[in-house]
C-alpha cells in the first residue's frame, strides 16, 4: 500500500465518522504524521523533506524517458532509473510504463511491432507452405496468396496494432493520477516537515 493511499484512508475514515455523527475525536494530522514515520527512510521522501527535490519533481525527472520520439523507441535498461521508480512507487501509484527493461523487451512500439511482424509472417508462411499444399483441391492462386501476400499484409497490420495496444501507457498520459498524488504528498511534506 502506498503512502498516498494510507493518508487518504485516514482522511476518508475521519469523514465517514463525521457523516455517521460518531463522537470520536480523531486527530487526522497526528495520524497522518504517524503514517509518514513509517516511510521516512524512503529516499524520494527524504529528498522532499530536505528540500532537495519534491516528489513531483522526482516524478517529472523519471518521466523524461517518455518524451517525444522516445515514446516509440526501445529504452536501454537503467538500473538506477528503475530503482528510483520503485522508491517513488512506495509513495504514489507507480507509473509502470516508465520501467526501462532493455531494448529486447516488447515494451515499446518498435520491439513489439518487430516481434509480432516476425511471428505473424512466420505463421502465415508456414500455413501457406505446409498446411495448404496438403489439400489437393486448393487453387494455386489461393496457395500463392497465403505464401506471400497474406503474410506480408497481415504482419504489416498486426505489428503496429499490437505495438500500440501493448504500449498504451506510453502514448496515453497516465501520469496525471501520479502527478496529482505527488502534489498531494508535497503539500503534506510542507505541512508536516517545514
Amino acid at each position: 500500500m502506498t503512502l498516498y493511499s494510507r493518508l487518504t484512508d485516514v482522511e476518508e475514515s475521519s469523514n465517514t465518522l463525521k457523516e455517521l455523527n460518531v463522537n470520536l475525536s480523531m486527530d487526522v494530522a497526528q495520524l497522518q504524521k504517524e503514517v509518514f514515520k513509517s516511510y521516512e527512510n524512503n529516499p524520494v521522501l527524504i529528498d522532499a523533506m530536505k528540500d532537495k527535490q519534491s516528489v513531483s519533481e522526482s516524478l517529472e525527472e523519471l518521466a523524461q524517458v517518455n518524451k517525444g520520439i522516445k515514446k516509440i523507441l526501445p529504452w536501454r535498461k537503467n538500473k538506477i532509473h528503475n530503482e528510483r521508480l520503485g522508491q517513488i512507487g512506495e509513495l504514489i501509484r507507480e507509473p509502470y510504463h516508465l520501467q526501462t527493461n532493455g531494448i529486447f523487451m516488447p515494451d515499446n512500439l518498435i520491439t513489439t511491432g518487430a516481434y509480432v511482424t516476425g511471428m505473424s509472417f512466420g505463421m502465415f508462411y508456414l500455413f501457406g507452405n505446409c498446411i495448404l499444399p496438403i489439400n489437393p483441391t486448393n487453387l494455386p492462386e489461393i496457395q500463392r496468396m497465403f505464401q506471400v501476400k497474406a503474410p506480408l499484409a497481415f504482419s504489416a497490420l498486426m505489428g503496429p496494432l499490437f505495438g500500440f495496444m501493448t504500449n498504451f501507457g506510453r502514448f496515453n498520459n497516465l501520469l496525471c493520477v501520479s502527478q496529482r498524488q505527488a502534489k498531494y504528498l508535497d503539500e503534506k511534506v510542507e505541512e508536516f516537515y517545514k
